[in-house]
């Protein structure tokens, strides 16, 4: 009986490992498939099941593995962010608003320059902005082609940008390092230990500028970094409240009126 216990436990080891191993090669070359892909591409769901038709699979097999893929694309997301930000920055035509944020251009017109802070800084558009305006400016995004965008864009304008690949999980925000923290259309969770760490790396007097698209759905899965309705009030509470809006209006990344929230915060 033990022994036959043993047996049954090694085979379900076995089949545990070998379907990991089965997922594991599914996922590669999804994403191997997926960072070929033009951004033209938005149904992603039936392009992948149409290239694995192609492919020779038969209809049950290939909807089996889009299935397997749907799933890990929710719980790898974070895998998946950099190689669509990497697609969208070496895109030909962009997806976005490729000027600076005018919130932000509104908001430090009548300040003096100091050091600031661009938080998934994609291409540049608001660090090459600030440049030009004299400030000292350090952006950072998860995308190599972002970043690489962003330091082509500084040399072309004359001016100086630190420009790093990273994440903000493992970026070193410091304590009263900067002037500014630009926060428009970023992947930053509104929650602690994120916000924490942005505010902690304010100088007395500093200010934060944010402004994305909010979360219309109310789900308890939608993604993290949308905020809800005044939900920026509380997440910025122990700063001063300058400017708050909860409105539908053109948004950066957008190509039609979305419901976005602004906001201006000073320490």
């Amino acid at each position: 009986m033990v022994r036959r216990r043993f047996l049954l436990g090694w085979v379900a080891a076995i089949c545990i490992a070998w379907c990991g191993t089965d997922e594991g090669r599914i996922w590669k070359a999804y994403l191997e498939w997926y960072r070929r892909q033009p951004i033209a591409v938005s149904d992603l769901r039936q392009s992948y099941l149409d290239h694995l038709k192609r492919s020779g699979l038969g209809e049950a097999e290939a909807r089996e593995r889009s299935v397997i893929v749907e799933r890990l694309s929710r719980e790898r997301r974070d895998e998946l962010h950099p190689l669509f930000f990497d697609r969208t920055y070496s895109s030909a035509a962009p997806r976005f608003h490729t000027g600076p944020n005018a919130l932000l251009v509104e908001s430090v017109r009548e300040l003096k320059p100091g050091r600031a802070l661009d938080i998934h800084m994609g291409q540049g558009r608001n660090a090459v902005f600030l440049a030009s305006q004299g400030w000292d400016v350090t952006g950072f995004d998860f995308s190599a082609e972002g970043v690489r965008a962003a330091r082509e864009a500084a040399a072309r304008a004359g001016v100086t940008v630190t420009a790093l690949v990273r994440r903000h999980e493992d970026f070193e925000f410091g304590r009263a390092q900067w002037n500014l923290v630009v926060m428009c259309y970023t992947w930053v969770p509104l929650r602690n230990p994120y916000i924490e760490r942005i505010l902690e790396s304010l100088k007395p007097g500093g200010l934060v500028v944010f402004e994305h698209l909010m979360d219309q759905s109310g789900s308890e899965r939608a993604a993290p970094w949308l905020p809800r309705p005044n939900e920026l009030l509380r997440v910025f509470s122990p700063l001063r409240i300058l400017r708050y809006e909860d409105l539908r209006a053109e948004a950066d990344w957008s190509w039609r009126p979305e419901r976005i929230a602004r906001l201006v915060a000073e320490k």
